[in-house]
């Protein structure tokens, strides 16, 4: 589960390059010359990051150049990837249901600008912008419809749940359906938006949205073999997914199933890319015009949208090879996806791996397959502009991430470092603050979009919000700028407090070793760091388990102890406060007064973002 950037590399990536497939860099090694040398070094980089097996498609305009595997689809039984290998491939189940939304569209059967409200007043949607800003159909394919991603229950599922109307699956938890800004103000990643979509699909047509797919799309696109749902069938020709661990992941159903259950072979997902080449046409069929091609690709909904980069209906764009690409990416435990195409040079490609282990395999084997296509091609250099620094100047500023995609974690989001932009040397400039490092000269394209030097297209667009407030629209990241003080205090102030709370063990571990009574009161300290360290503990395993949206012994033990959390804080301030007047060691005194302050702040902090008594089973 992805929770947002961890640190400068995830900041400032959504500013340097907007997506995570930057590394390396392009043109860093000379292109392979046959399908012989990519193979070979598509192994290197399978076994330099233990991965087991990738599927590769490529595709030259209508044609597909080459399809196959490299490595193992199952290491227990050393079966091979092939051509025709089913892989989970996750989102990019998105890409299909919002073909067959616009494909609907222009049949005259659904307008993607009508409010969801008035197509489905049945499905719970809370949006308290409802009466000037209703939540559209787009907005659920352009992710800016606000809502948070999916929460603890509606993660993990039984296979059962594959066969769940859609209606049943919605009702689970309709509070990741809540508008948590003013739709169509910010992106954010939200899987639930395109369940809703596919409820949309079903009650248009009075279909289950599997089998429309299936006939208008999967069919058609000759994907004959691709598949919706598990069955033995499918499951026999099925890659075995493997985890960050590297242990072997069981087949996993998802309850958000329009958002990525389609399990598909390289060759087959081809279809796809040709089906974007080609503008719509398949086979010498026409399946979606160039308008609804056109419509797919752009955004529409968003205020300030993300230039080459911006998400469109199950589409996004991507600026870090040599020439700017479009398509989707997916994961789910155990494997990783994607698919994309270059527009102006009517190439593409399908990348497929099983295997979720952290590392770069993905994005180098993407690379490596781009540079194949791209062989022998001259490109134009990427744009650039001629701005007066006094432009440039008018974007200075500190700014901080604003559109965490799990409100849940929205807490830690916030803690994140900040970025500052500056003008040097009539550049302007990004590095991360606190923290400094070297800064990131950015390259400006008019119109107030600019790009990083490697980018090969515009993803970074600065704005002003309804409130007035300067912002910054990266990629699928949006920053508001405020003051330096306010980021360097939210970056910095939660290492203080990591330090001061593992000072809580060292006074019950000093007096033991002292063999000496144990100070009046050192208990509640002592409750408050563990409190604080066991938490975040016992939500991973829960995570891990698969039982975090579960009643159990972990998640009423987060919630027992962020109880015990706010007391401990509470009562280790006020006995700090007692003990002022009282004789006794003036460094200790003062260890207890800043330790309370600190854990009270702490307390009022998590209690603000609803961490504090946290029932994950009813999140």
């Amino acid at each position: 589960m992805k929770v947002g950037a961890a640190c400068l590399a995830g900041l400032v990536a959504v500013l340097v390059s907007s997506v995570a497939g930057a590394d390396p860099p392009p043109g860093a090694e000379a292109p392979p010359r046959g399908i012989d040398e990519l193979r070979a070094r598509i192994a290197r980089v399978l076994l330099r990051e233990r991965v087991p097996g990738a599927g590769i498609a490529l595709v030259d305009g209508d044609r597909i150049v080459w399809a196959g595997g490299v490595g193992l689809a199952d290491r227990e039984r050393g079966r091979p990837v092939t051509a025709d290998t089913l892989f989970r491939v996750a989102s990019i189940t998105k890409s299909f249901i919002s073909l067959a939304l616009v494909k609907l569209a222009e049949q005259g059967r659904i307008d993607l600008r009508a409010p969801v409200r008035d197509l489905a007043p049945e499905i719970a949607i809370g949006n308290r912008w409802e009466a000037e800003a209703p939540i559209t159909v787009a907005h659920l394919l352009e992710h800016t419809a606000g809502f948070d991603d999916m929460h603890p229950n509606e993660y993990q599922a039984p296979l059962s749940a594959e066969a769940m109307p859609l209606a049943a699956v919605l009702a689970r938890n309709p509070a990741s359906r809540v508008a948590r800004w003013r739709p169509g103000s910010r992106f954010s990643y939200a899987n639930p938006g395109y369940t809703v979509a596919g409820y949309l699909i079903e009650k248009v047509t009075g279909r289950a949205y599997e089998d429309v797919l299936t006939r208008e799309l999967l069919e058609p696109l000759g994907m004959r073999s691709a598949a919706l749902r598990w069955t033995p069938e499918v499951d026999a020709r099925l890659a075995r997914g493997y985890n960050a661990r590297d242990a072997l992941v069981p087949y996993g159903a998802i309850y958000h199933r329009p958002a990525g259950n389609l399990m598909a072979s390289p060759r087959e997902l081809a279809a796809l890319v040709q089906l974007a080449l080609a503008r719509g046409r398949f086979g010498g069929s026409r399946l979606i015009s160039p308008a609804g091609m056109a419509r797919i690709e752009r955004a529409e909904t968003i205020r300030l949208d993300a230039g080459d980069v911006s998400y469109g209906l199950g589409n996004h764009g991507d600026v870090s090879e040599r020439a700017p690409l479009r398509g989707h990416n997916g994961g789910l435990d155990g494997f990783l996806s994607t698919y994309g195409y270059l527009p102006d040079q009517g190439v593409g490609f399908v990348v497929l791996i099983n295997s979720t282990r952290p590392g770069r395999a993905l994005s180098e084997i993407r690379h490596l397959v781009v540079e194949y296509l791209l062989a022998g091609t001259q490109l134009p250099p990427p744009p650039r502009a001629d701005v007066p620094e006094d432009e440039l100047r008018r974007w200075a500023g500190t700014y901080h991430g604003a559109s965490p995609r799990h409100q849940l974690f929205a807490f830690l989001d916030r803690t994140l470092p900040g970025v500052e932009l500056f003008v040097d040397g009539g550049r302007l400039c990004v590095r991360q603050v606190p923290g400094g490092g070297p800064p990131v000269a950015l390259v400006p394209l008019g119109g107030d979009r600019f790009r990083a030097p490697l980018a090969s297209g515009s993803h970074l667009h600065f704005g002003r919000d309804r409130e007035g407030r300067r912002v910054l629209s990266a990629g699928s990241g949006y920053f508001v700028e405020e003051p330096r003080a306010r980021t360097l205090g939210f970056a910095i102030a939660p290492t203080i407090c990591l330090w001061l709370f593992a000072t809580g063990f060292a006074l019950p571990l000093a007096m033991f070793r002292r063999r000496v009574g144990p100070a009046p009161g050192f208990g509640w300290p002592l409750c408050v760091s563990l409190a604080f360290f066991a938490v975040p503990r016992l939500l991973l395993a829960a995570h891990q388990a698969g039982i975090w949206g579960e009643r159990n012994l972990y998640t009423v033990g987060i919630f027992g102890l962020t109880l015990v959390f706010a007391v401990g804080s509470m009562a280790s301030m006020v006995q700090a406060l007692v003990w002022l007047p009282l004789p006794g060691s003036a460094l200790g005194k003062l260890h207890r007064l800043v330790f309370g302050l600190a854990a009270c702040c702490a307390t009022a902090y998590f209690a603000a973002y609803g961490i504090i008594g946290l029932r994950l089973w009813s999140y």
